[in-house]
């Protein structure tokens, strides 16, 4: 039995480690920036998901894919805060 619980134990810290991995290496190209899941970036803009979405499609904020998620860096939120205001 104490064998079984090794085996799977190790196998878990594999699969985790390789999940983990892109995860920091995509946080080191973003230059550390924090990433934001559109709920809380939606709040930051003062805006609804909708509107986010339809600002993410025209180009008015970027968005990051990691697998089928998406994500806003601070950098992303403060330009697009910029533009909003520039008229």
């Amino acid at each position: 039995m104490k064998d079984l619980e090794n085996m799977i134990s190790r196998l878990l810290d594999e699969k985790l480690a390789n999940v983990a991995s892109p995860t920091i290496e995509v946080n080191k190209n973003l230059g550390g920036e924090g990433l934001h899941r559109p709920k809380e970036t939606a709040g930051k803009l003062g805006i609804s998901l909708v509107t986010l979405g339809k600002w993410t499609r025209q180009g008015i904020i970027n968005s990051r894919k990691i697998g089928s998620r998406v994500y806003y860096t601070d950098g992303d939120i403060n330009e697009a805060l910029k533009n909003a205001f520039r008229g």
